[in-house]
């Protein structure tokens, strides 16, 4: 394969590089997965790798069959055969690496995953048997605490609570830990559960951490920016000294921290392997020169950061459309119409028009008034990061409904469809039932199933008994008819599903907007796409593989605009990008400011320039002057523009009630603004267009500076803040800082913020 002619000179490099540890900072649309897919191949065909030794790890199931096609293809070139290649995420590998060895932790091979609205179920259940009801203040906490406390790899084991750092924590502990039995005794595993048990067994029993730090020759890794501890130390328990380590990522592309990424493990990897190559690739084939200046001009600002400058051969491009209207049912006007400007100016095939355009935002609250602007104007849309297509209640059931099957310990899935479609099965039945099975040492279905054996001792009624009766001969009947083949899954199951009514029970409560049926119908055509695409795999892998897929594998294309979280694009590319919303205290959050100070400002920095960079050829800018709950004033443009040497536009009226205000908007284009070397927020020769600067001065005067007045906290001091709840003073810095310990983590505060009281004090020395 002539690879020179292929590639440009970093990414030649990148690929043929014989070094052991290998750290790619791959900018963004510089042809990172073509890089990672030619270094595949590069292994293959120059350095005679066998295929089955080389193991590639990505973040989404999207991106990992993206890849794995692209490299099968390459390397049947070579081969004339498709290759083992071993190319997943951290979930989908834990998940095969656990069926494997599911001795080494006594479960069997059918076990369940449990994804969050069934952690949530489960808590539920365990917190009832503390005495507390499902709404109950304390539940959610100990959701959160489970979470939280996974996140970090601690079990109740492994935590000892010497002083409450909040309301409730021991009894969050007692919840947690009987989660853990109760999971266990379902034999399931929720997510952090993959990863942890994973790295249990590797840690704990040398031979079989011997056998697989042996597996594989080469480890790749994409998105290396979002790795967090955890899944840092499965790769490294993953090697031998003799594996070699290629790491892609883009610390400028961090947007992950709430979720435990870890920004140092990609700034740091030369600090911790020996000898480290470094390839920078600069080069974008995605974006033209007018959107790359104006995010290479606003990530400049972050100070964690590898330093690069992305460029771009594509030429110029059109300009910037920057946008400022008084409210958002103005600029989501403005934006309609622009997306209808696009469409029709649209050459292609009418079923594409909208399919290259996609509107970004920070938050999921934003899209209201931009939902209702494009359906009075008949856009089609799509709205991405919510509901997912396995998260909607048809498709959920059905999910519990085979999960149940080959897991008859799932007492979560037994629960959620034990009165789908309505068998009469009331909250008190279901009560006895999850008690009766526990005195008898029995799964609730296995109980059911066995209920002839206890029909003189049982307190379910009649008429209960006999309904649960008909559904469980159905279900055993169905298991009985499945065999290895999956191809006559499908089939059976649909029959399954018409015999417990479930369609009748759908058509009777479909709602005029939903479309459940057809939700089913496509379940079902899901299977046979899996079973295609994987004719070796079983259908509890098929299971495994749903639960663990995430909002981005929703996206396939169509005719409609994509409505998304700048978190759900990161890795996409649309020819047709808005960014909205883009206002003080929303974009920037405030929250992310006030909880983690300039590391969550860099981290929002880095959000926008990933908005910005998922723009190939056109990029809108907008921001309103409506009332912000956020700031409880009027909202005003976001400090990303001025960093972006993006200028707003100016305008007059910013209070007026006329509905045709914005019908004409006067919109300055460019990506320039700046001078010297400095961002501006407008041109040299303008006045500030920031039309609250006066009324914010005048407020800053006047306004007192409020404190809470407190100067001698001590170690053990007992604290309430108003967003983070109570919390436990552990380290006295100095008399202005502070570190607390909360329910979601420890906080450093400054001590006299009037945000923060105190609710007891130790009184000893800091």
């Amino acid at each position: 394969m002539d690879y020179e002619s292929l590639l440009n000179e970093r990414q030649l490099a990148a690929v043929k590089t014989n070094s052991q540890f290998v750290r790619i900072i791959a900018g963004a649309g510089s042809g990172k997965t073509r890089v990672l897919t030619y270094r595949i191949s590069y292994l293959i065909s120059d350095f005679h790798v066998d295929p089955s030794r080389i193991l590639a790890i990505t973040f989404t199931n999207k991106a990992a069959q993206e890849m794995g096609d692209r490299a099968s293809k390459l390397v049947y070139q070579l081969l004339g055969e498709y290759p083992p290649l071993h190319i997943s995420t951290f979930h989908s590998f834990c998940s095969r690496f656990l069926r494997i060895e599911h001795e080494a932790f006594g479960y069997p091979t059918s076990f369940t995953i449990y994804d969050e609205d069934d952690q949530k179920r489960l808590v539920r259940n365990a917190a009832a048997e503390f005495g507390h009801k499902k709404g109950d203040e304390v539940v959610k906490k100990a959701f959160e605490y489970i979470r939280k406390k996974k996140a970090k790899g601690l079990y109740p084991y492994d935590i000892t609570i010497k002083f409450e750092t909040f309301k409730d924590e021991k009894e969050c502990l007692k919840i947690y830990t009987r989660y853990e039995e109760m999971k266990t005794e379902a034999y399931a595993l929720d997510f952090d559960d993959l990863l942890l048990k994973t790295i249990w067994i590797l840690d704990t029993q040398p031979d079989i951490q011997e056998k697989w730090s042996h597996r594989f020759d080469h480890i790749l890794v994409d998105e290396f920016q979002d790795t967090n501890d955890i899944q840092y130390a499965l790769i490294k328990l993953l090697m031998s000294n003799n594996t070699s380590l290629y790491v892609v990522g883009d610390p400028d592309q961090t947007i992950y921290t709430w979720r435990n990424a870890n920004m140092k493990i990609i700034l740091d990897f030369e600090k911790n392997f020996p000898n480290v190559e470094t390839v920078i690739l600069n080069e974008n084939y995605r974006s033209t020169k007018t959107i790359l200046d104006a995010a290479n001009l606003l990530i400049a600002k972050n100070r964690n950061r590898v330093p690069k400058d992305l460029y771009s051969n594509l030429g110029e491009g059109k300009a910037i459309e920057v946008n400022n209207l008084p409210n958002a049912e103005e600029e989501a006007s403005w934006v309609a119409g622009k997306i209808a400007d696009i469409a029709r100016k649209q050459s292609g095939p009418e079923g594409e028009i909208y399919s290259n355009i996609a509107i970004l935002y920070r938050s999921s609250y934003m899209t209201r008034a931009f939902e209702s602007a494009l359906k009075d104007r008949k856009i089609p849309y799509r709205i991405f990061g919510g509901v997912r297509f396995y998260e909607r209640m048809e498709v959920k059931d059905l999910l519990a409904y085979f999960n149940l099957m080959v897991n008859p310990l799932d007492n979560v899935a037994f629960e959620r469809i034990v009165n789908v479609p309505k068998r009469g099965v009331g909250d008190t039945s279901l009560d006895k039932i999850r008690q009766e099975a526990k005195e008898h040492g029995l799964s609730e279905y296995n109980y059911i199933k066995d209920i002839h054996k206890y029909q003189d001792e049982t307190d379910i009624p009649r008429r209960v008994i006999l309904a649960l009766n008909s559904m469980v001969n159905i279900m055993e009947e169905t298991k009985d008819q499945l065999t290895e083949n999956l191809e006559v899954y499908s089939s059976i199951l649909q029959k399954f599903v018409t015999k417990l009514e479930y369609f009748t029970y759908l058509k009777e409560n479909e709602e005029p907007d939903e479309d459940r049926i057809g939700n089913v119908n496509a379940l079902f055509e899901d299977i046979d796409n899996f079973i295609k695409r994987n004719p070796e795999a079983t259908f509890d892998e098929y299971l495994a593989n749903v639960s663990l897929l995430s909002a981005q594998d929703d996206i396939n294309g169509g005719n409609y605009v994509s409505l998304m979280t700048i978190h759900v694009a990161k890795g996409l590319e649309f020819d047709h990008v808005f960014v909205i919303c883009m206002n003080d205290g929303a974009f920037p959050s405030e929250r992310s400011r006030m909880d983690e100070g300039r590391d969550g400002e860099e981290e929002e920095r880095r959000l926008a320039y990933v908005a910005f960079t998922r723009a190939k050829k056109e990029l809108y800018a907008s921001c309103n002057n409506g009332y912000s709950y956020m700031t409880d004033s009027h909202a005003v443009p976001s400090q990303f523009f001025r960093e972006a040497g993006l200028s707003v536009p100016k305008h007059t009226g910013f209070f007026s009630d006329n509905p045709s205000w914005g019908s004409r908007p006067r919109v300055q284009r460019g990506a320039k603004g700046h001078y010297k070397g400095e961002s501006a927020w407008f041109f040299k020769d303008e006045p500030s267009q920031d039309p609250f600067e006066n009324e914010k001065q005048v407020k800053k005067e006047k306004e007192p500076v409020v404190t809470n007045g407190i100067t001698d906290w001590h170690v053990g001091d007992k604290c309430h803040h108003e967003k983070f709840g109570d919390g436990v003073v552990t380290v006295v810095i100095d008399e202005t800082m502070i570190k607390v310990e909360f329910a979601e983590g420890t906080k450093t505060l400054l001590s006299n913020h009037r945000m923060l009281t105190r609710v007891s004090s130790k009184g000893g020395a800091a």
